[in-house]
């Protein structure tokens, strides 16, 4: 009977892949106003031509994924205009991109000047009335002259720098959408119009690879690419594929999918110019990637298996390159995560235990969310910064104390100071970590003369009207962090008061459902949420929520009995047009049934509150004193005569500089000792000196030395070739030592390092001024010279001071009591910026009054060479 089934469901699989590839996929294939399109958008300077037939997405989606299920609820209310997506345009302006979108093209053309050229098509069924009435209503679109069919001119605001964005010519029709610049667009429609025959021809290979994937793009001349770029980044990785365009012609770039078994494929394919120099091209490649895969296989043999799902293949002048997702894909992920973490954390002495191919043992959840099946907004308990953990505040209202957090200098040369205020809660009924339940809102901020200090912005990230999120703190509290701009010229002597409110959407009765022994398809659907179960297997629930999502506040796993089980993984991703969302989700144990808590009704709450108190220095604790010796003119002179080399000392006598260990990370770690007498100024000084590496020796010959300096080269955001000395502890045996670590960019081993070799550079002030500011208000500032050091942020247990320039030259910071005792503080954590403007961020156990900043005039420097070999 076993064997009878089994053949049944091999018999219905193969019978499902057929019909798929053999009715399914040949109605899905592309229309012809996609070929039309396709057509006009292939000009003689086409550059780059892209594609999604989203009616096979959408027909995927449904094969792999499920329809989701959708249960009529109202509406959410779109995001703000410039927020938009083109998704959220489309629906707006009554477009639904699942049912009415067929294919989407993108075409790009050489630039005009700093303006890119470039054009969109979307092909299906719209309303052109409305879509052009959505054009000048929500976008302020001006009509362009002409004869024939209604076009509107659009410049977009970017949501993010405030900039206009790209202008784009809009035209619609019944079957299509066209967007272009305003110079591709004329030509666009007038191919259109007359289509042009050797457009065809020129479409042929492209056709032939694009009508098998699901999303395309495709570059018919590496060699011009560049010409279409705007953008340096853009620019630089087409001026890199322009380098291959002596060997290879065109490129195509294709992601499809295989039903049976259940795969994605990405591939790319190039066409070589000349066969046998594209050939020897590939096999370079190959083995280079043979090579790659040798590396890791000692040190991280999950990486190595990525390199399983790769294939390649040459046929005449075309290669293709197949990279397969799948579940074994998946599975060597999920290993390569582990043995990251433990490559990452090995150094730290943390042990990450690989997962074991047995089912994970049970392990229940201390801490679940509780829930309540009833509760009104009265009997929310009150804030209580007495209990463990909890964060004092300035300020309660119902569950909720807020604070102002931190007070500093504007990072935005246009807008003035910053405004830092937090929200904490220690537990709040039926939210649990919901994310969009619990909202901080800041309003307005007044100066003493009632003048309204906020900014107006109309956009920006994280601008000034968009609220803040209470997020998880660990455990069961809550913690949100909003941060508001005001305006330019605003005097933190003037600030009187800060008001907001936290938006609390609470759900007052809770629904439980249980789904006993849940098998596939079982499914739980309340008040417009559905949640349904698309696999189970032993700890691993896969699942989609559709419909009002935010109605289903959480669901979880119990054990036989009863008991919920810890999570400890999980993932999850939207729905391709937003319906709802499908992901998995890993439980310690065996699942014998799931509970879905749903919010049956809800009431959202406004708590305002007011705050006053700009000058946020924390409550004082136990009294610590800084015992840091005093600091006084010393010179290199002085260390010869208090510290004499004695005959046949090495080269950095009397410094000691060890190379501890050499680690292989991403880059080749170096972590190295530096030992020094006590030396004065150098305990707990900033800036005792410099380690920097000029070259790294090889075995096989080759030298690495420090690049050029670039902030755009991702080289040089991975490497690490100086660090400054600071000695942080206390003498030891009459010695300093500090640890530091140097990282550099390479693929080589720590087996294949024979030396590295740099400069230790030590530095003695031999005069010495103290700067004071008597007041630690934020924008307060001292100078001496060209050197302005400025109070740049000012929060409940921290001080940030910044320097104009010659940051180096800030030996210490003294900050004082009222009584004038120096207090203990943890740091420095010093930022080194360009040109000397350095910040230097202290974080006191107690709040300070003023500070003494201890700046080198006069300076010798000591510089030593370095070689060491490792061990």
């Amino acid at each position: 009977m076993k064997k009878v089934l089994a053949a049944v469901v091999a018999a219905l699989v193969v019978l499902g892949a057929a019909l798929y590839f053999f009715v399914a996929r040949p109605l899905l294939r592309p229309s012809e106003v996609t070929a039309v399109m396709e057509r006009a958008l292939a000009t003689d300077d086409l550059l780059l031509l892209g594609g999604i037939n989203v009616k096979q997405a959408v027909f995927l989606e449904k094969w792999f994924l499920g329809a989701p299920r959708v249960t009529p609820v109202a509406d959410a209310p779109p995001p703000a205009v410039v927020d938009r997506t083109l998704l959220d345009h489309l629906r707006a302006a009554g477009v639904d991109p699942r049912h009415d979108v067929d294919g989407v093209l993108y075409a790009l053309y050489p630039a005009d000047g700093p303006a890119a050229r470039q054009a969109a098509v979307l092909v299906g069924r719209f309303n052109p009335a409305a879509l052009n009435a959505y054009l000048t209503r929500e976008l302020a679109a001006t009509p362009r002259p002409g004869p024939g069919r209604a076009s509107y001119e659009v410049t977009r605001i970017d949501p993010a720098t405030c900039q206009p964005g790209a202008t784009w010519v809009v035209t619609v029709s019944r079957e299509w959408i066209v967007m272009a610049d305003p110079v591709s667009h004329p030509m666009l429609l007038a191919r259109l119009a007359s289509p042009s025959a050797g457009s065809s021809e020129r479409l042929a290979w492209w056709r032939d690879l694009a009508r098998a994937d699901v999303a395309s793009l495709g570059i018919p001349g590496l060699e011009r690419l560049e010409s279409g770029a705007t953008q340096p980044f853009v620019k630089g990785g087409a001026k890199a594929l322009a380098g291959e365009a002596d060997t290879f012609g065109r490129v195509y770039l294709g992601l499809g999918v295989k039903t049976v078994p259940p795969q994605g494929v990405l591939r790319i394919v190039v066409d070589a110019k000349d066969p046998a120099r594209g050939a020897a091209k590939i096999r370079a490649w190959e083995q280079a990637v043979s090579a790659s895969r040798s590396r890791w296989k000692d040190t991280m043999p999950s990486v190595a298996t990525l390199y399983d799902s790769l294939r390649t293949r040459t046929d005449g002048p075309r290669s293709t390159i197949e990279f397969t997702v799948d579940r074994t894909l998946a599975a060597n992920a999920q290993r390569v995560v582990n043995e990251l973490l433990a490559a990452a954390l090995g150094g730290l002495g943390v042990r990450v235990n690989p997962p074991s191919a047995e089912p994970p043992a049970e392990r229940i959840d201390t801490e679940p969310v509780a829930f309540v099946p009833a509760v009104t907004p009265g009997a929310l308990p009150a804030y209580d910064p007495q209990a463990q953990f909890a964060e004092e505040v300035d300020q309660i209202q119902g569950p909720f104390g807020l604070r102002l957090g931190e007070l500093r200098l504007g990072t935005d040369p246009a807008a003035g100071l910053e405004v830092v205020v937090e929200g904490f809660a220690n537990e709040v009924p039926n939210v649990g970590a919901s994310e969009d339940r619990v909202r901080l809102f800041v309003d307005s901020v007044k100066a003493s003369d009632g003048r309204e200090l906020l900014r107006p912005e109309a956009c920006g990230r994280e601008r000034n009207n968009q609220p803040a999120a209470f997020k998880s703190a660990g455990g069961k509290r809550l913690h949100a962090t909003k941060t508001v701009r005001l305006i330019a010229g605003a005097d933190p002597k003037t600030l009187q008061s800060l008001t907001g409110r936290v938006q609390l959407r609470l759900p007052t009765r809770t629904e439980v459902v249980t789904l006993a022994h849940p098998a596939s398809g079982a499914t739980a659907d309340r008040y417009g949420a559905a949640f349904t179960v698309t696999g189970i297997e032993g700890g691993r629930v896969s699942y989609q929520i559709a419909g009002a999502g935010s109605r289903l506040l959480l669901f979880r796993a119990l054990n036989a009995k009863g008991q919920p089980l810890a999570s400890p993984s999980a993932f999850s991703s939207g729905f391709m047009f937003g319906e709802g969302v499908s992901g998995q989700r890993q439980y310690a144990g065996t699942v014998d049934r799931l509970e879905i808590v749903f919010a049956a009704e809800e009431e959202t709450l406004e708590l305002p509150f007011t705050l006053t108190d700009f000058a946020p220095a924390g409550k004082a604790g136990s009294l610590a004193l800084d015992r840091t010796a005093e600091f006084r003119p010393y010179s290199a002179q002085a260390l010869r005569r208090e510290f004499p080399r004695a005959r046949g000392a090495g080269p950095l006598e009397p410094f000691e500089l060890s190379l501890d260990r050499v680690q292989s990370f991403f880059a080749m770690r170096f972590d190295f000792t530096l030992r020094s007498p006590a030396v004065p100024n150098f305990e707990r000084g900033f800036s005792a000196g410099q380690l920097r590496l000029t070259r790294v020796e090889l075995n096989d010959g080759s030298v690495l030395t420090p690049p050029a300096v670039d902030p755009a080269s991702p080289a040089a955001m991975r490497s690490r070739w100086e660090s400054a000395i600071r000695f942080t502890g206390a003498p030891k045996d009459g010695r300093l030592s500090t640890s530091l670590s140097l990282y550099v960019d390479t693929k080589a081993k720590p087996e294949d390092l024979k030396a590295v070799r740099g400069t230790l550079t030590m530095q003695y002030p031999r005069t010495l001024e103290t700067l004071t500011l008597d007041d630690l208000t934020v924008g307060r500032q001292v100078q001496q010279g060209d050197l302005t050091v400025t109070v740049a942020a000012r929060g409940r247990k921290s001080v940030t001071l910044a320097t104009s320039r010659d940051g180096d030259r800030v030996y210490y910071v003294r900050l004082l009591a009222a009584d004038g005792r120096a207090l203990a503080y943890f740091g420095p954590n010093i930022t080194e910026g360009p040109g000397g403007a350095w910040r230097f961020e202290l974080s006191p156990l107690n709040p300070p009054v003023k500070a003494e900043i201890i700046v080198a005039g006069q300076v010798d420097r000591q510089t030593l060479p370095v070689s060491l070999t490792p061990h």
